[in-house]
């Protein structure tokens, strides 16, 4: 990919993203119901913009009639729906106009009530119906959010724009580098000590865990006895402060002894000889003295003392990027958040781990059979419903390589399967990300498109596609921001933290 310049990269991209567009709008298309059966029910909007005759009408993703007729009936739009014979509505459905994909068709959308109702008849109204937010209602909500987050980039920009702030900038990208250079021959230079300390630790470890757990009830019962000795302890200590006091005062065998000249003149005389004995020692004689003095004992506790050092240093090679997205759904009317922490041993190698809330949640798919019964007649309706986990807590687990500007993620992509694509342009600023994942027998897998833009480092904004292949009508625009940092902004974040609370 080096021969190849970057306008012909992005070239590329903008040719794969337009095939995508074409097949999105042939999916989005309308789709008539035909036949001549069936009965007619009504029902009155305050607003059906972008509704039009012969629209669809659809219960769990399924086209069931269309829409037969508008017209004004006072200040409201009465809705008359043609709904095929095999749909015995009861009486408390509800309808709800809907914006589907990014052509903004309207279609309306059928949700079924209790079993125990009546059923709607030939001419009858549907008293209960909502609309769903369009596209316009979104943007105008949206533009007073585009304006502080404009306000606030000029700010941002406004106080990095100096002179000096340049300066320390650039300093301070020198002085990274000369330490990160200094770190890696450090680390080469004593690769081999830091790999035989990485295997005993890994030995300790295994050996610590297997006696731990063949000795839990052990460690249960010594946990107990520490715990009752500790309470002993504290009655011991209290009593011993009253002895202490006892003595100081001069009462007692032991106040009396301790307050007198003699017993003084004894403790001097015996700090005398310790003194001696210390001497002794420093001047190598004795047994102490000569394990003090010997050089065989220094070397090896430098050397320990040198290991340890290295392994820190190995250690500190490690990156910690932590990120935060939220972005806003425009067809689901909701926010998706989405935080991630991303370590990274080497510069083209990462593993990713975070949690997701998706207001579409995870799919799930189920088929209900239900047998209808009038006059005698019998028949059985058959219908393939797909829920969702709203309130779902889902998991990012995955792993990533990197080869230059191209980077593969595989893993967990919200609790499912799945594979992602990224291309990097601009030094890392701009990415655009392709995602698959929620793969299923005889199903569309979800797919997800979006472009990242980061700006000041730490702040990021994004706009994609999501779920374009679905057959449900949940392909959705969506806008969003977030912020990243990584583990020196973390460090620096908490010690500046720790300084402020002293």
């Amino acid at each position: 990919m080096a021969g190849i310049s970057t306008e012909a990269k992005v070239g590329a991209f903008m040719l794969a993203a337009f095939a995508i567009l074409v097949f999105m709008t042939m999916q989005l298309g309308e789709f008539k119901l035909g036949g001549g059966g069936g009965y007619t029910v009504w029902a009155e909007f305050d607003d059906v913009t972008g509704l039009k005759p012969n629209s669809p009408v659809e219960m769990a993703g399924i086209v069931v009639g269309t829409v037969s007729d508008i017209q004004l009936a006072g200040t409201k739009a009465r809705v008359s729906i043609r709904l095929s014979d095999k749909v015995q509505l009861p009486s408390d459905s509800r309808i709800i106009l809907r914006t589907r994909g990014m052509l903004g068709d309207r279609y309306l959308s059928v949700e079924s009530g209790s079993a125990a109702a009546p059923r709607l008849k030939d001419g009858q109204r549907v008293s209960r119906v909502a609309a769903s937010a369009d596209l316009d209602q979104v943007m105008r909500k949206l533009g007073p959010v585009i304006e502080d987050v404009k306000a606030i980039t000029a700010a941002l920009r406004a106080s990095v724009a100096t002179e000096a702030s340049k300066r320390n900038l650039t300093d301070t990208l020198a002085n990274i580098r000369e330490l990160t250079a200094a770190l890696k021959t450090v680390i080469a230079d004593n690769q081999r000590n830091l790999t035989r300390i990485i295997k005993n630790m890994e030995s300790f470890t295994r050996d610590l865990s297997q006696v731990t757990g063949s000795n839990r009830q052990d460690l249960t019962e010594i946990i107990k006895s520490f715990r009752g000795a500790s309470v002993q302890l504290a009655r011991s200590m209290t009593s011993l402060a009253r002895v202490l006091e006892k003595v100081d005062s001069g009462r007692g065998t032991v106040g009396a002894l301790v307050n007198e000249r003699q017993t003084i003149d004894k403790i001097n005389a015996t700090l005398t000889s310790l003194q001696e004995v210390m001497r002794k020692i420093n001047e190598g004689r004795g047994t102490v003295g000569r394990l003090v003095n010997d050089d065989t004992t220094v070397e090896r506790l430098e050397e320990t003392l040198t290991g340890l050092a290295d392994y820190l240093g190995q250690a500190e090679a490690w990156r910690v990027f932590v990120s935060y997205r939220t972005e806003f759904m425009f067809d689901e009317q909701n926010m998706r958040h989405e935080l991630n922490v991303r370590l990274q041993p080497k510069a083209d190698k990462f593993y990713l781990v975070g949690v997701v809330s998706d207001p579409v949640g995870r799919r799930r798919e189920t088929t209900t059979t239900t047998t209808y019964t009038q006059g005698g007649t019998s028949w059985t309706l058959q219908e393939d419903q797909v829920s969702y986990g709203y309130d779902e807590l889902l998991w990012n687990v995955q792993i990533g390589k990197r080869y230059r500007d191209l980077a593969v993620r595989g893993g967990l992509f919200s609790s499912t399967g799945g594979v992602a694509l990224e291309y990097y342009l601009l030094d890392d600023a701009l990415r655009f990300t392709t995602e698959v994942f929620d793969f299923r027998a005889n199903e569309r897998p979800r797919l997800r498109v979006f472009a990242d833009y980061r700006f000041l480092g730490h702040f990021f904004v994004t706009a994609g596609v999501d779920d374009i292949l679905s057959e449900y009508g949940n392909t959705t625009f969506f806008l969003g921001a977030g912020l990243t940092f990584h583990d020196d902004d973390l460090k620096l974040l908490l010690t500046s933290s720790s300084l402020s609370a002293r």
